[in-house]
């Protein structure tokens, strides 16, 4: 039976010691139409590493084939021994389903604090019409402006994470250490917006 396969982050990265479910970017229509566009999309560093890695691009590309397809059944979801974990490091909302999937596995260990940094508000909005979001499960918009204004959460997210140009008047910058020194979008806290230089 076909798995879908957790990334580990073991090297020195932003995300070392962390785990992520990732999709492909490639394959994502959403994401090629927003690469054509002057949204932070353009500067994708996941579309570049998926190119250049294959057993990356064989293993993201087959998780967005299951997620997307239908909803797993639960002996298919993944058991996730960590008291953090990212969906998507790489890749973005596929379609409803996908979403689904994510909040079943949310579901499905409660002991471990969710987070997906996400474009799709449609695709949130609409499965969250029918569907409640797991309390260990949050939200974070992935602002597609770059040099954005601090701007308000959409609805049901709970942060706002937006990218700056090392040139932008932006000085208040509170991404910019690895993941597990700093949290921020990980724990409860009054901030609702992230702002990272662009690397």
């Amino acid at each position: 039976m076909q798995q879908l396969k957790i990334t580990k982050h073991v090297d020195s990265g932003k995300m070392a010691d962390f785990q992520s479910l990732n999709t492909s970017v490639e394959k994502n229509d959403y994401c090629n139409k927003m690469r054509a566009t002057d949204a932070i999309c353009r500067k994708c560093y996941a579309f570049n590493m998926e190119k250049r890695y294959k057993s990356l691009r064989v293993n993201i590309q087959n998780n967005g084939k299951m997620l997307s397809s239908r909803i797993l059944h639960k002996q298919e979801l993944p058991r996730v021994n960590a008291v953090a974990f990212r969906f998507h490091s790489t890749g973005e909302l596929i379609n409803d389903i996908h979403f689904i999937n994510f909040i079943n596995i949310a579901i499905d260990n409660p002991l471990t604090r969710f987070v997906l940094w996400t474009k799709r508000v449609d695709i949130v909005n609409k499965v969250l019409k029918d569907y409640e979001l797991p309390s260990n499960f949050k939200l974070i918009y992935s602002n597609p402006k770059l040099n954005s204004k601090d701007i308000k959460p959409p609805k049901h997210f709970i942060k706002v994470f937006s990218v700056y140009t090392k040139d932008s008047d932006q000085n208040n910058i509170n991404c910019n250490s690895k993941c597990r020194d700093c949290m921020l979008c990980y724990t409860d806290n009054d901030i609702k917006n992230i702002r990272e230089v662009i690397k």
